[in-house]
């Protein structure tokens, strides 16, 4: 992708993944040139129990409880306990990925009956809800609010409180010069509020915007940001991919670059070529142009003649004046 003393340096919204050489990341490193460096722009943590305790909600007078992050519901349980509260045996959960409702295990046992997860995108979710459309749910969240999330569920007219058990706070990056990195690659909207938290005045320019989530592509866009690339998607889900694919692009457009450039390189040499062999029947007429006085010359040998005749006649003349004599 770049030369060996100038990589191409990706800022990574993640903490560095566990045994990174094994990694996909080190992969694509090694593959394309790059250089990623991880850094969380935000941290997640859970509030003091006096708030939860403020928000005064009853959880068991409700149906089910929406999940949409790990995290959430760690704090959740963790809140729970912390205020002795038991859940309900008949209480529902609805999960925003299968990944979600497979980590609920390590609360309690898993059953189908009571568990439902959707594809990761707040409608898979709503199919779910909707089959028990006259019954409450809580949406477990942030304190900031989830609230691409909690718009969709009342665009579907589902019945919700929320249930805020964390707040999002930005790390203090702003000793970096974020401009040293060519891509910018988000995983959460957070990310996003944090590096406008930290660079206020910041504006993208040229540099490239990788997201992975739906939310977290439309917070890019509140932003006005332009997004290059983008998962997960059928063909590309994980960012891993995206990435994959958008840097094997990247170097067939400067393969045929490259190419364009050495074919404009040899189109020039031949009409230099072609210029010169042309200039070449201009010298010849020159050439011929110089013997021309050479064949002038031939043509005036009778002026001589007429002139040496006159010689021997005057030479004649003056024998036969010398012999009268």
């Amino acid at each position: 992708m770049s030369s060996m003393d100038d990589k191409y340096k990706i800022l990574i919204s993640q903490f560095k993944p566990n045994d990174y050489e094994k990694s996909p990341y080190h992969a694509l490193e090694l593959k394309y040139n790059l250089e990623f460096s991880f850094i969380k722009l935000f941290n997640v943590e859970c509030i003091d129990i006096k708030d939860y305790r403020n928000q005064k909600i009853d959880i068991n007078k409700y149906f089910g409880i929406i999940f949409t992050s790990k995290i959430a519901l760690d704090y959740f349980f963790s809140l729970l306990e912390q205020s002795r509260t038991t859940i309900s045996n008949e209480m529902r959960y609805f999960c925003l990925t299968e990944q979600i409702a497979l980590y609920l295990q390590k609360y309690m046992r898993y059953k189908k009956r009571k568990f439902f997860f959707g594809t990761g995108t707040p409608e898979s979710v709503i199919e779910n809800l909707k089959q028990f459309s006259n019954e409450k749910f809580i949406l477990v969240s942030s304190s900031d609010g989830n609230e691409s999330f909690a718009n969709a569920l009342r665009q579907h007219n589902i019945n919700f409180d929320n249930l805020f058990v964390c707040k999002n706070v930005p790390v203090n990056i702003s000793n970096i010069n974020i401009k040293d990195y060519k891509m910018l690659a988000f995983f959460s909207p957070h990310g996003i509020e944090s590096l406008f938290h930290n660079f206020p005045n910041y504006e993208q320019g040229d540099q490239v915007i990788a997201v992975c989530g739906e939310y977290t592509r439309k917070m890019a866009e509140e932003h006005n940001l332009k997004i290059s690339v983008y998962s997960p998607t059928k063909e590309f889900p994980s960012l891993v991919h995206a990435l994959d694919d958008f840097f094997a692009k990247q170097n067939n457009k400067q393969s045929k670059n490259i190419k364009n450039e050495e074919k404009i390189e040899t189109d020039n040499d031949n009409t230099k070529t072609s210029n010169t062999k042309k200039v070449k029947p201009a010298n010849t007429k020159n050439a011929n142009t110089k013997k021309s006085p050479k064949k002038t010359s031939k043509s005036a040998k009778p002026s001589i003649t007429t002139s040496s005749k006159k010689i021997s006649n005057s030479k004649s003349t003056t024998t036969k004046t010398k012999k009268s004599g």
